[in-house]
Protein backbone atom coordinates (compact mmCIF):
# COMPACT_ATOMS: atom_id res chain seq x y z
CA UNK A 1 0.00 0.00 0.00
CA UNK A 2 1.52 3.72 -0.59
CA UNK A 3 2.51 5.54 1.74
CA UNK A 4 -0.51 8.10 1.77
CA UNK A 5 -2.80 5.34 1.88
CA UNK A 6 -1.55 3.82 5.04
CA UNK A 7 -1.55 7.64 6.56
CA UNK A 8 -5.16 8.12 5.63
CA UNK A 9 -6.78 4.76 7.14
CA UNK A 10 -4.34 4.48 10.51
CA UNK A 11 -4.34 8.53 11.42
CA UNK A 12 -6.59 10.43 9.23
CA UNK A 13 -9.40 9.65 12.00
CA UNK A 14 -7.04 10.59 14.39
CA UNK A 15 -6.18 13.88 13.01
CA UNK A 16 -9.53 14.55 12.03
CA UNK A 17 -10.64 13.83 16.08
CA UNK A 18 -7.96 16.59 16.93
CA UNK A 19 -9.53 19.05 14.37
CA UNK A 20 -6.78 18.99 11.60
CA UNK A 21 -7.51 19.28 7.99
CA UNK A 22 -5.52 17.69 5.46
CA UNK A 23 -4.42 20.29 3.34
CA UNK A 24 -1.86 18.71 1.06
CA UNK A 25 -1.43 14.73 -0.17
CA UNK A 26 0.19 13.20 -2.60
CA UNK A 27 1.84 9.30 -2.64
CA UNK A 28 4.72 10.58 -0.59
CA UNK A 29 3.60 13.68 1.57
CA UNK A 30 0.81 14.45 3.58
CA UNK A 31 0.10 17.53 5.40
CA UNK A 32 -2.51 18.23 8.07
CA UNK A 33 -2.88 21.81 9.64
CA UNK A 34 -5.46 23.58 12.21
CA UNK A 35 -5.67 27.10 13.06
CA UNK A 36 -2.59 26.86 15.06
CA UNK A 37 -1.03 23.32 14.29
CA UNK A 38 0.93 21.97 10.82
CA UNK A 39 1.57 17.99 10.75
CA UNK A 40 3.44 16.78 7.87
CA UNK A 41 4.66 12.95 7.20
CA UNK A 42 6.61 12.24 4.31
CA UNK A 43 8.48 9.17 2.86
CA UNK A 44 11.38 9.41 0.72
CA UNK A 45 11.21 6.51 -1.63
CA UNK A 46 14.98 7.05 -2.83
CA UNK A 47 16.26 6.62 1.02
CA UNK A 48 13.08 4.65 2.41
CA UNK A 49 13.00 6.73 5.07
CA UNK A 50 9.79 8.59 6.67
CA UNK A 51 9.82 11.79 8.21
CA UNK A 52 7.36 13.47 10.40
CA UNK A 53 7.40 17.21 11.01
CA UNK A 54 4.94 19.43 13.93
CA UNK A 55 5.21 23.04 14.48
CA UNK A 56 2.97 25.93 15.31
CA UNK A 57 1.40 27.30 11.71
CA UNK A 58 3.45 29.90 10.28
CA UNK A 59 6.74 28.95 12.11
CA UNK A 60 9.13 26.69 11.07
CA UNK A 61 8.11 22.21 12.05
CA UNK A 62 10.29 20.60 14.06
CA UNK A 63 11.66 17.29 12.50
CA UNK A 64 10.22 14.44 15.42
CA UNK A 65 13.19 11.69 14.99
CA UNK A 66 14.44 9.38 17.49
CA UNK A 67 17.03 11.82 19.22
CA UNK A 68 13.97 14.26 19.67
CA UNK A 69 12.17 11.39 21.15
CA UNK A 70 14.69 10.04 23.38
CA UNK A 71 15.92 13.52 24.90
CA UNK A 72 12.46 15.80 24.45
CA UNK A 73 10.01 13.41 25.32
CA UNK A 74 11.68 10.85 27.24
CA UNK A 75 10.24 7.93 25.50
CA UNK A 76 11.81 4.79 23.88
CA UNK A 77 9.41 5.15 20.82
CA UNK A 78 11.33 4.88 17.33
CA UNK A 79 10.40 7.33 14.66
CA UNK A 80 13.96 6.63 12.55
CA UNK A 81 15.12 4.23 10.18
CA UNK A 82 11.54 2.05 9.87
CA UNK A 83 9.23 0.38 7.41
CA UNK A 84 6.26 2.54 6.38
CA UNK A 85 4.02 0.65 7.98
CA UNK A 86 5.88 0.52 11.57
CA UNK A 87 6.45 4.12 11.43
CA UNK A 88 2.78 4.91 10.94
CA UNK A 89 2.42 3.10 13.76
CA UNK A 90 4.45 4.56 16.10
CA UNK A 91 2.84 7.90 15.51
CA UNK A 92 -0.17 6.85 16.41
CA UNK A 93 1.56 5.52 19.65
CA UNK A 94 3.16 9.06 19.78
CA UNK A 95 0.07 11.02 19.40
CA UNK A 96 -1.90 9.06 21.62
CA UNK A 97 0.67 8.93 24.61
CA UNK A 98 3.60 11.85 24.71
CA UNK A 99 2.49 14.04 21.66
CA UNK A 100 -1.07 14.54 22.68
CA UNK A 101 -0.04 18.16 24.03
CA UNK A 102 0.88 19.01 20.51
CA UNK A 103 -2.02 17.61 18.38
CA UNK A 104 -4.08 19.27 21.21
CA UNK A 105 -2.15 22.46 19.96
CA UNK A 106 -0.80 23.19 22.72
CA UNK A 107 0.70 26.26 22.56
CA UNK A 108 3.11 25.52 25.76
CA UNK A 109 4.03 22.52 24.42
CA UNK A 110 4.57 23.80 20.89
CA UNK A 111 6.96 26.48 21.70
CA UNK A 112 8.74 24.18 24.02
CA UNK A 113 9.74 21.84 21.61
CA UNK A 114 10.91 24.46 19.21
CA UNK A 115 13.31 26.02 21.97
CA UNK A 116 14.62 22.32 22.19
CA UNK A 117 15.13 21.89 18.74
CA UNK A 118 17.07 25.81 18.73
CA UNK A 119 18.99 24.17 21.45
CA UNK A 120 19.59 21.18 19.72
CA UNK A 121 20.81 23.01 16.16
CA UNK A 122 23.19 25.52 17.98
CA UNK A 123 24.51 22.75 19.66
CA UNK A 124 25.40 21.27 16.21
CA UNK A 125 26.99 24.04 15.16
CA UNK A 126 29.20 24.66 17.56
CA UNK A 127 30.29 21.19 17.49
CA UNK A 128 31.09 21.56 13.96
CA UNK A 129 32.98 25.18 14.26
CA UNK A 130 34.64 23.30 17.35
CA UNK A 131 36.39 20.91 15.04
CA UNK A 132 36.42 23.15 12.70
CA UNK A 133 38.84 24.73 14.63
CA UNK A 134 40.93 21.75 15.93
CA UNK A 135 41.38 20.59 12.52
CA UNK A 136 42.45 24.16 11.52
CA UNK A 137 45.23 23.79 14.57
CA UNK A 138 46.27 20.85 13.86
CA UNK A 139 47.04 21.80 10.16
CA UNK A 140 48.92 25.07 11.25
CA UNK A 141 51.07 22.96 13.64
CA UNK A 142 52.03 20.55 11.38
CA UNK A 143 53.41 23.54 9.11
CA UNK A 144 54.95 24.84 12.31
CA UNK A 145 52.59 28.02 12.20
CA UNK A 146 52.31 28.44 15.74
CA UNK A 147 50.58 31.77 16.04
CA UNK A 148 47.43 30.05 14.12
CA UNK A 149 47.55 27.29 16.45
CA UNK A 150 46.96 29.68 19.19
CA UNK A 151 44.60 31.82 17.21
CA UNK A 152 42.33 28.58 16.39
CA UNK A 153 42.66 26.56 19.92
CA UNK A 154 41.94 30.00 21.88
CA UNK A 155 37.98 29.75 20.27
CA UNK A 156 37.71 25.94 21.90
CA UNK A 157 36.20 26.34 25.65
CA UNK A 158 36.89 22.84 26.14
CA UNK A 159 40.28 21.89 25.21
CA UNK A 160 41.21 17.69 24.65
CA UNK A 161 44.63 17.43 26.46
CA UNK A 162 46.47 16.81 23.15
CA UNK A 163 45.74 20.26 22.26
CA UNK A 164 46.86 21.47 25.60
CA UNK A 165 49.73 20.50 25.07
CA UNK A 166 50.09 21.49 21.34
CA UNK A 167 49.07 24.81 23.15
CA UNK A 168 51.35 25.46 25.72
CA UNK A 169 54.33 24.22 22.99
CA UNK A 170 53.38 26.60 20.43
CA UNK A 171 53.38 29.71 23.49
CA UNK A 172 56.67 28.33 24.27
CA UNK A 173 57.93 28.43 20.33
CA UNK A 174 56.39 31.82 20.38
CA UNK A 175 58.24 33.11 23.44
CA UNK A 176 54.87 33.93 25.27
Amino acid sequence: MEFNQLILEKLHSLFIDYGLEKTEQSTNIVKYESQELVIVLSHNPRENSNTLWVGRKHFNEVEIDNQVMREYFNSDLKLSNLPQETFINNVFLFFMGDGEKLLKGNERALVSLEKFNEQRSSEYTANLVEQQNLEAANKAWKEGNYSDVIKYLEKINDLPESFKQKYKIAQQKLGK
